[in-house]
């Protein structure tokens, strides 16, 4: 390889780092607004491969640099404040790619969700560019002399900044493997809450100012020199605690939280399946106990029908047919595990006085694993059942209709108020409950359960009433 081929390899190696580097923390965006922010996303191959084009519009937009300041008769490096200008419209253009890019990854509020994405892209790039600078240019001194040499003298240019450029790439790298491979794809979902996210980015704001303050104070006994040296050994020894800690600490407590949402959702599971052993047990209680009799009360209603006594044979027989019916289930959909849910939460809402109708059933049943029936049509009843008991006529109607392709299951029940569909379908976890650690996730669950199934989930509310709309595919 020529020597040329060398130098102009090493010398676009930092723009192709740079560029890699937005690429992937773009995508760890959107992971993180998925898995952390509990944002609806599309994250396609298509979208994936769209996000090459940064290359392409820094490439572009360096030729036209280059073409622009040739004409005006620059031939040597460019001054700081120059080089700061170009950077400057660079970034001005990859943040509106990103716009576009985060408008298209979203599947609802698109606008909203995009500019929210584009200042949280911009906040970790900041947040991790100066982690980075920090570091190197501590490791590498952490001097007055490499401070200036860094930000003044060479600024983007150099040993320094390639050094920088790396250790950015390779922080972003890792967290995107990490979020990706981590949380993404095996559908971990910590939903940080919104007070959390404040102190972080307060905490992410002070991380980024507060490691410059000593290199722009300046007094008459303290030389820039030695403060910057003690902030340099300060930074260095707490480099991991400051840049780590909060990120760490709020997904710790995130993830907490979501185990606790997910051991409500087992508990569901097992009281579902120790409900369904109880009532197994009591019917084949009265079945044994039925089909012992049956014999006598038979030989009973011959004789009396022998006898002439028919009034009495046919109230006999009556008698015999209640019985049978009694042991027969009370709610029948076509499906044993969603036959559980809906006669444990009917017991319920005959407690609260709230009145139940079932219509139609799922010939076939829904071929859903029962965790997932729980966390589906467990949530939803909950759901209705609260909202129902607020009103002073509270009904709940579970319908169940078929289509080509389709279960369409709707349930209906009173409500108090008009809910904000919007915010309740944004899969935020939003809730109007007060205790809002252990409300707000229930409708979430029940939709990421749903779209796994090749699912679709939509809800209509008016004043008086709230409905939830289920299709799962027919098998």
């Amino acid at each position: 390889m020529s020597q040329g081929w060398i130098e102009f390899i090493i010398g676009i190696a930092p723009m192709v780092l740079s560029d890699l580097d937005y690429i992937f923390s773009m995508l760890l965006v959107v992971i993180v607004a998925a898995c952390f922010l509990g944002r609806y996303i599309v994250l396609s191959r298509k979208l994936v491969l769209s996000t090459l084009s940064v290359i392409g519009v820094t490439v572009i937009g360096v030729v036209a640099v280059n073409v622009v300041l040739t004409s005006m008769g620059y031939t040597d490096k460019v001054d700081i404040d120059t080089n700061m200008f170009i950077n400057s419209i660079l970034n001005a253009v990859l943040f509106v790619y990103s716009l576009i890019f985060y408008f298209f990854a979203f599947k609802e509020k698109r606008i909203l969700r995009a500019i929210e994405s584009a200042i949280c892209l911009y906040l970790v790039r900041l947040y991790l560019g100066t982690f980075s600078q920090m570091a190197v240019v501590y490791f590498a001194g952490g001097t007055f002399e490499i401070f200036h040499e860094v930000y003044f003298d060479n600024f983007g240019y150099g040993k320094y900044w390639n050094a920088i450029s790396i250790t950015t790439f390779a922080i972003t790298l890792a967290l995107l493997l990490i979020a990706y491979f981590g949380f993404y794809r095996p559908k971990k979902y910590y939903i940080i809450s919104i007070p959390a996210r404040i102190l972080f980015i307060v905490w992410a704001v002070l991380f980024v100012v507060f490691p410059f303050i000593p290199a722009v104070m300046e007094t008459a006994n303290t030389t820039l020199e030695q403060r910057y040296g003690v902030m340099s050994v300060i930074y260095a020894a707490m480099l991991v605690i400051l840049g780590l800690a909060a990120p760490v600490l709020l997904v710790i407590f995130s993830a907490e939280r979501s185990m606790r949402e997910k051991n409500r959702s087992q508990e569901a599971y097992l009281a579902a399946e120790l409900e369904y052993i109880g009532q197994y047990k009591k019917k084949q209680v009265e079945t044994n106990r039925f089909r012992h009799d049956v014999k006598n009360n038979l030989a009973l209603t011959q004789m009396m029908l022998d006898e002439g006594h028919v009034e009495e044979a046919r109230e006999h027989l009556k008698d015999m047919l209640g019985k049978v019916s009694s042991l027969s289930p009370k709610y029948v959909t076509g499906d044993e595990m969603l036959d559980i849910i809906i006669s444990m939460k009917a017991d319920k809402m005959d407690e609260l006085n709230i009145r139940f109708t079932l219509d139609g059933v799922v010939d076939g049943g829904l071929q859903i694993k029962p965790m997932d029936m729980c966390s589906i049509f467990a949530n939803a009843l909950d759901n209705a059942i609260e909202a129902a008991s607020c009103c002073k006529e509270p009904f709940i109607s579970f319908a169940i209709k078929r289509t080509d392709k389709f279960f369409v299951i709707k349930i209906t029940n009173s409500a108090a108020k008009k809910i904000d569909i919007g915010k309740l379908l944004s899969t935020s976890g939003y809730t109007s409950k007060s205790d809002k650690d252990h409300h707000g996730f229930g409708l979430m669950n029940v939709r990421r359960a749903v779209e796994d199934y090749n699912g679709i989930l939509k809800a209509e509310s008016d004043e008086n009433s709230f409905t939830l709309s289920i299709m799962m595919p027919r098998p």
